[in-house]
C-alpha cells in the first residue's frame, strides 16, 4: 500500500470519526482541565456581596475591551463560568469532550488549539458587539462560543453521525446542533446567545473557507523572521533544493508532523516527498 493511501493522508473524510490516541487527545484533556481548575478557583475566591475575584480578572466586558484595551479578556473569559451555574460548565465540558474528540482527529493538536482559541476570540467579539449595540451592560463568561464552534465544525464533517441524546434517544449530529443552539434561547436571560451564534458562525466559516490557522501563523512568523534576518543585508535568491535520497528519515519527520499538526499543515515540498517515497515503495515491490 502506497503512502498516499494511508488513512491519515486521504483527502476525503470517512462517515464517522477515527479513534484518537491518548497523545493526540492530550490537548483536549488539558483544555478541559484548565477550565475546571479556573472554575474551582472562582468558587474558592467567591464572595456573596462582591462576587469572585477570579471572575473579575478574567470576564469580558465592553468597557474593559475597547476603553481599557484589555484584549486578553477575549481569551480568558472562555475559561471561566458563572459560579452559580455548575451545570453550565459541566455541559460545556461534556460537549467539548464529545465533539472535540471528533474534530481533533481531523485537525491535529496544534491546529485544534488554534481553532479553539480563535473561535473564543471571534465569539467574544460578536457578544461584545451585540451588547454594545443593544446598549446592555453585560459581563461575558463561558466557553460556550468556542464549544459551539467545535460542535459546528464537527457536525459539518459528520452531519449524519448518529449519537444517543441522554444515552437513549438516537439523533443525528445536525439535529443535535440545532437543538443545542435553540434550546438555550428558550431559557430566557442569563445566556449569551450572541456568543453561541458567533461560535457556530466561526465553525461554519472555518470549514467552508478551508482555513488553516497553523499555516497562516507559520507564514506570518516566517515573514517576520525573514525580514529581521535580511534587514540591512544583501538578499540572495536560493532556489528550493530537491529532496535528498534519504527518503526514509524525511518521511518519518513528515509523519510525525502529521500526527502533531494534521495533514493540512504539510507544505508542497513535503507532499512531494511523500509521493516520491510512495512511488519508490511500489517500484521496489516490482
Amino acid at each position: 500500500m502506497g503512502i498516499e493511501n494511508r488513512e491519515y493522508l486521504r483527502d476525503g473524510y470517512e462517515d464517522g470519526p477515527r479513534g484518537s490516541s491518548f497523545k493526540a487527545a492530550s490537548i483536549l484533556v488539558q483544555l478541559i482541565g484548565v477550565t475546571v481548575a479556573v472554575f474551582i478557583l472562582q468558587l474558592l475566591f467567591y464572595d456573596r456581596e462582591t462576587g469572585s475575584t477570579v471572575t473579575r480578572w478574567l470576564q469580558l466586558t465592553g468597557p474593559d475591551l475597547y476603553q481599557r484595551g484589555q484584549v486578553w479578556r477575549l481569551v480568558t473569559y472562555a475559561f471561566c463560568h458563572d459560579e452559580n451555574r455548575i451545570l453550565h460548565v459541566a455541559f460545556n465540558m461534556l460537549l467539548l469532550y464529545f465533539a472535540g474528540g471528533m474534530l481533533l482527529n481531523l485537525l491535529g493538536r496544534r491546529e485544534f488549539l488554534w481553532f479553539y482559541l480563535a473561535s473564543a476570540v471571534f465569539a467574544g467579539i460578536c457578544s461584545v458587539a451585540y451588547y454594545t449595540i443593544a446598549k446592555e451592560p453585560a459581563s461575558i463568561v463561558g466557553a460556550s462560543g468556542a464549544v459551539f464552534a467545535v460542535f459546528c465544525a464537527a457536525t459539518m464533517h459528520y452531519p449524519r453521525q448518529v449519537v444517543l441524546l441522554f444515552g437513549v434517544v438516537p439523533l443525528e449530529m445536525r439535529w443535535l446542533l440545532v437543538i443545542s443552539l435553540v434550546l438555550p434561547m428558550l431559557l430566557g436571560p442569563g445566556v449569551a446567545h450572541s456568543a453561541h451564534i458567533g461560535g457556530v458562525l466561526f465553525g461554519f466559516m472555518y470549514v467552508r473557507l478551508h482555513m488553516n490557522l497553523t499555516r497562516w501563523w507559520n507564514q506570518f512568523a516566517g515573514r517576520v523572521a525573514t525580514r529581521r534576518r535580511n534587514k540591512g543585508k544583501l538578499k540572495i535568491f536560493a532556489p528550493p533544493t530537491p529532496p535528498d535520497s534519504n527518503l526514509s528519515a524525511q518521511v518519518d519527520q513528515i509523519l510525525e508532523k502529521i500526527s502533531r499538526e494534521g495533514v493540512a499543515s504539510l507544505t508542497a515540498r513535503e507532499r512531494n516527498i511523500l509521493t516520491q517515497a510512495s512511488r519508490q515503495l511500489r517500484n521496489d515491490r516490482k
